[in-house]
């Protein structure tokens, strides 16, 4: 009908879904039957911008969908009408709605069997909340409509959008809602990058936050236990996050019935927040009150009978009293026994029983509507029941008539038991299967959506024709644009299982492993391998070796994926192309190799061979695989291979090339702000990080927000900075939706006991720098650091053996690999410890080889270091000139805590050759510099000095309070005039979080307001 409206008007899809104030796409499905009818407001809107006259537009307008109508409440308006015993639950509901009224968002979840009546209790309560200034967006989940990525998210948020100004809807969708374009299938976007679809949820929570601020709303969501597992995620997410908003979330579902969504339904159960609120049976006066209505005076004996056969459940008592009444059943005591032959067959012996006294063409559209679900398109249903449209209508009436569907229009059963006891009754479980395949066929016929057809070929079984494969990849491909891969997997998974031509097999295999390694890195390790094994096209290939070693690597199995990209490489070396596409997709092969192969030593060797050729091609960064290779190289330039002037220059090209466009996993663009770290380019490393940081905020991703923060913390220990930090990385997805990622949490950890050994607190440190139990995994370049500072701090608590046999242990490590970690410089802490325990030949055997190496890395930093710890160990005249000598380099260096720790070398060394003056000079510049950065232990140790040389040192400045890092950064953004949605954005944190925090931090640095915080110290 309004295909043939459109048309008479001249109107194309985009142009009618514009003049109503909807998506294109919305327009499409209900044109094609993907939508059965659509709502009355729908409707109207639709009539509006057709133009219709009266005839047409009433027409149209009779096919609008009135929805389910809200039992009205009672006159009193304490007890809605034909809601019986249900006025606490409706008070829990509304109490609810008050906090949420108040800017104190909630959950309420209601758990309660099948025909307990929830959606009577969500409907009633819903249908007075529009006056009480609350938006109420609805939606159900649906047992066929479980395969349809985020199909409840589009039923609670398309109506929004498609009433929404232009102006409006850009504004929900701005920011960082930008990304739930993707989920909602808005028209324009495309395609999500695996990178961020994982910040998708992320997306869709900004997006309530922007509708929460035109006012309070609820989510109401009915059979929450067949909702698609992506929007129960998305679900899940939000209510961890909706308190401080005017949101309330009512969810309701069997309890227990639901495999994929009911982990996600107990966490959320299990939040402080969350009321779950159950549905107990009906007490024995409202059993009273129903049977007297339904059968005259009912007889204690016989109300009894009837609560216990039916457990006292709404929808079964309904059922049994309408069949009882059918057969003039009287209520009394001596008929009690009837109602015992129904116990635990109440549906079997009522509707079913009724169905199967009709004919067999009621039979036929029976079957077929079990098939097809509520909502089906009368066309459809009517050619799978094989009659005609108008007689399945007719027909229809019939099976209303006797319970088994509901009143009115779209169609839909009486309640889902219903319809499984008609499906347990009429269809077996090999005749509904073919019923599947068959409903597939006549809606991809009627030109249904994809993923409508692909939902019946789940269900059917193999061995069907050889478009069901294309269709099944199509609706993987459209669901990969919109960040499920769950969704996106199982369509492949069900694809694979047909009897596919070994040419189609191996992209199918390449296709599912790519979505695989999303949600199940074994899966897609093992699809991954078959895939290579299938596939011939060489660029194939090398994604599928790509996306393998990817997993391999996140399985800890670095040799393999070493060697698969390996053999990878060399394929591609003899594919010759003609436009130099092998070679650039090499180069971002080779680059990937680098990087996992220097992450363990076992694989280093290998990866050094291949390092070596690559330093032969003098590469100038003309290409994205080019920019690639150049930062990668950045790991064996760090490592040993070459010094900080070739880094500089790898970097230096990769970014003029582009790296940051090209690498759109940022894992390169890290990488090279940890070089920067390494050579002492700071600033250039910050530059970094906060395009990571960005980046992450953006996408929604954790991993690349807490990565930025981490490493912008290093960069301040690196300037000599030792900030007060608690062992807490204080971020509210550390202690519910995830951890830090290992190797992040292993550089956070470092940088937390390295400055609580600066500032004297041993105890912490100890508890802090404690084994951790990723550490073996890791990676030799992140452990080499958190060595490091365990052996300081054995050393800080007197015992400098163990803290020397970690540093030679670790030596020994780089000895072998034959590499030299440029922010690992073990030997000059080894060569310390040596002497302190009267080794002074061993110590400066290693002093010596420290300053060669720091000459050959060629930083201020590296050299005056290494300068510095020679000279304290040389002594006399020699040793005084390398201390002078470290002090010059130094000063040239963001090293000052390190500048530091030279001048009080210095200043030592002058006392001792009594050049008391100039002591005192180098010790004053040492006790600024050590209070400036925060080093309690050094400013200690130079007062000391300075009372020997006959200097009243000024008094030590109070200890500074301590932060977590995530409330570091938060002050920083503070103070560079960011507002509070801006750092929740940029941190991944919610309002609400934002607020706390700032108060807490507040509280700890002693400061009573947020404009004082905001303040610079």
């Amino acid at each position: 009908m309004l295909l043939d409206f459109r048309r008479a008007a001249g109107l194309t899809q985009e142009e009618l879904a514009e003049a109503a104030g909807m998506a294109a796409r919305s327009i499409r499905d209900l044109e094609r039957g993907r939508r059965a009818r659509p709502q009355r407001r729908t409707a109207q809107l639709l009539v509006s911008a057709l133009g219709l006259g009266d005839a047409d537009a009433a027409a149209l307008l009779a096919a609008g969908r009135p929805g389910r109508q809200p039992i009205p409440p009672a006159a009193d308006g304490t007890a809605p009408a034909g809601l019986l015993g249900r006025q606490g639950q409706l008070a829990d509901l509304e109490r609810a709605a008050d906090e949420a009224r108040a800017g104190r968002g909630g959950v309420v979840l209601v758990r309660a069997g099948a025909g307990m009546g929830k959606t009577a209790l969500l409907d009633t309560w819903a249908g007075v909340q529009q006056s009480r200034e609350i938006l109420v967006l609805s939606a159900s989940g649906a047992e066929l409509e479980q395969g349809f990525a985020f199909g409840l998210l589009r039923q609670l948020v398309e109506p929004l959008l498609a009433r929404a100004e232009d102006e409006k809807r850009a504004r929900l969708l701005s920011g960082p809602a930008q990304l739930a374009s993707h989920a909602l299938r808005v028209e324009g976007t495309g395609e999500l990058s695996p990178e961020a679809s994982e910040g998708l949820l992320h997306s869709l929570y900004w997006l309530m936050v922007h509708v929460a601020d035109e006012g309070p709303v609820a989510l109401v969501v009915d059979d929450v236990h067949w909702a698609d597992v992506p929007s129960v995620r998305w679900l899940e997410y939000l209510a961890r996050r909706l308190r401080g908003l005017p949101l309330l979330l009512v969810l309701a579902g069997r309890p227990d019935n639901g495999a994929g969504v009911e982990p996600m339904l107990e966490r959320i159960a299990g939040l402080p927040y969350c009321r779950t609120v159950g549905l107990p049976g009906l007490d024995i006066d409202s059993v009273t009150h129903l049977v007297r209505a339904s059968l005259g005076p009912g007889e204690p004996r016989f109300v009894a009978a009837c609560a216990s056969a039916t457990e006292s459940n709404p929808l079964l008592l309904h059922e049994l009293l309408r069949t009882l009444a059918d057969n003039q059943v009287g209520a009394t005591d001596d008929q009690a026994h009837l109602v015992e032959e129904f116990r635990g067959r109440i549906l079997a012996r009522t509707v079913v029983m009724r169905l199967a006294d009709e004919p067999e063409p009621v039979l036929r559209l029976a079957r077929a509507l079990v098939v097809l679900g509520d909502e089906a398109p009368w066309k459809v249903t009517a050619e799978l029941a094989e009659l005609g449209e108008s007689t399945a209508r007719e027909l229809g009436g019939r099976l209303r008539q006797i319970g088994v569907l509901a009143p009115g229009d779209p169609v839909r059963f009486g309640h889902a038991l219903v319809r499984t006891a008609v499906a347990e009754g009429v269809l077996g479980p090999v005749e509904l299967a073919a019923g599947h395949a068959r409903a597939a066929e006549l809606l991809r016929s009627d030109g249904a959506a994809d993923d409508l057809v692909a939902a019946h070929l789940l269900l059917a079984e193999p061995g069907g024709e050889s478009w069901w494969v294309d269709v099944l990849r199509e609706a993987a491909r459209a669901t990969r644009g919109r960040g499920a891969p769950e969704v996106t997997s199982a369509y492949l998974r069900r694809a694979l299982r047909e009897p596919v031509s070994a040419e189609e097999r191996g992209p199918l295999l390449l296709e599912l492993g790519k979505d695989e390694i999303q949600i199940d890195v074994g899966a897609a390790r093992h699809h991954l391998t078959q895939a290579s094994k299938a596939l011939a096209d060489p660029y194939a290939l090398a994604e599928a070796a790509s996306l393998l070693a990817s997993a391999l690597f996140l399985s800890h199995e670095h040799e393999r994926a070493v060697d698969v990209l390996a053999r990878a490489v060399d394929d591609l070396g003899q594919t010759d192309d003609g436009i130099g596409l092998a070679r650039e997709v090499s180069w971002f092969l080779q680059a990937q190799m680098l990087l996992i192969g220097y992450d363990q030593l076992s694989t280093l060797p290998a990866a050094r061979r291949h390092a070596r050729q690559l330093w032969d091609h003098k590469l100038a960064g003309d290409t994205p695989g080019e920019c690639m290779v150049l930062a990668a190289l950045s790991a064996p330039a760090t490592t040993g291979e070459a010094n900080a002037q070739v880094a500089n220059d790898l970097l230096d090209r990769a970014l003029r090339g582009g790296l940051v466009t090209a690498d759109t996993s940022h894992m390169l663009v890290t990488l090279a702000g940890l070089a920067f770290v390494a050579t002492d380019r700071l600033d250039d490393a910050v530059a970094r990080f906060d395009r990571v940081g960005e980046t992450g905020g953006r996408w929604g991703s954790f991993l690349m927000v807490s990565s930025a923060m981490t490493w912008q913390l290093l960069v301040q220990a690196r300037r000599g900075r030792q900030l007060p930090l608690t062992a807490d990385f204080g971020h509210p997805a550390t202690t519910a939706d995830q951890g830090l990622e290992p190797r992040v949490r292993l550089s956070m950890t470092t940088q937390v006991g390295e400055s609580l050994i600066e500032r004297c607190d041993l105890a912490s440190a100890t508890e802090v720098l404690t084994a951790d139990a990723d550490f073996d995994r890791v990676g030799w370049t992140w452990q080499g650091p958190a060595l490091l500072a365990r052996s300081r701090l054995h050393a800080a608590r007197g015992n400098p053996a163990a803290a020397l046999a970690i540093l030679h242990e670790y030596g020994a490590e780089e000895n072998r690999a034959r590499v030299m970690h440029a922010g690992a410089p073990w030997r000059s802490r080894a060569a310390l410890l040596h002497l302190s325990l009267g080794q002074r030949t061993d110590a400066l055997q290693l002093a010596t080889e420290e300053l060669e190496l720091a000459h050959q890395w060629g930083t201020e930093r590296a050299i005056g270091l290494a300068s510095r710890c020679l000279g304290v160990i040389h002594g006399g005249p020699k040793g005084l000139a390398l201390l002078r000598e470290a002090v010059a380099v130094l000063k040239r260096s963001p090293a000052r805590l390190e500048l530091a720790r030279a001048h009080y070398g210095l200043g030592t060394a002058l006392l001792r050759g009594r050049e008391v003056d100039e002591a005192r000079q180098a010790l004053t510049q040492a006790l600024h510099l050590a209070d400036t950065c925060g080093s309690v232990l050094l400013a200690g140790k130079v007062r000391g000095a300075l009372a020997t040389a006959g200097v009243r040192p000024k008094p030590a400045p109070p200890a500074a309070p301590s932060l977590s890092p995530t409330e570091h950064r938060l002050v920083d953004l503070l103070r560079a005039g960011h507002s509070d949605r801006q750092i929740a954005q940029s941190l991944l944190l919610t309002p609400h979080d934002v607020t706390g925090l700032i108060e807490q931090a507040a509280r700890r640095l002693g400061v009573t307001s947020r404009a004082e915080l905001a303040s610079p110290a």
